[in-house]
């Protein structure tokens, strides 16, 4: 998956544990990369969904997509990382094609979800010169998992 630089953002995590088939705790983890310049201060306790679809599809079809969802409760901004206090990947599949490891990085593509794209597009009139926001996609972040040395893992 190629990613522009500015769009680049990267989870990274120290071990990864699993309690149950379809979950993986992560600890130690963190986000990185040129994205966070631009990105909005995150919540403490949020989520993002990680599309890794184009990374599986040389599987038989799969009746949905390869989504799996990031966790996490409470964040730390420190230098240029955001540390991701208690943090989970939960998904369908993510126990089922290959395990992750703890030398595994995620590479995210925030290119879809750059507001400042959006400035302009106006949605649906609320009230007089206010509209409400309209985004043209899934909050779905393309995503791929990654090796130590920079490959794509599958």
């Amino acid at each position: 998956m190629s990613v522009l630089d500015k769009y680049r953002l990267e989870l990274h995590w120290e071990s990864v544990s699993y309690n149950r088939d379809d979950v993986a705790v992560l600890k130690g983890a963190y986000f990185s990369g040129p994205a966070l310049k631009d990105a909005e201060e995150l919540r403490q306790e949020d989520q993002l969904t990680l599309d890794m679809t184009a990374q599986h599809w040389i599987f038989a079809s799969m009746g949905d997509f390869y989504h799996a969802i990031l966790y996490w409760k409470g964040i730390a901004y420190q230098g240029n990382k955001i540390i991701l206090k208690e943090a989970w990947i939960k998904g369908k599949y993510i126990n089922s094609l290959e395990k992750l490891e703890n030398q595994d990085w995620v590479l995210i593509d925030c290119k879809e979800h750059d507001t400042k794209r959006m400035y302009g597009r106006k949605g649906r009139k609320i009230a007089p010169g206010v509209y409400e926001t309209r985004y043209t996609h899934a909050l779905a972040y393309r995503s791929e998992v990654h090796r130590p040395d920079k490959e794509a893992k599958y």
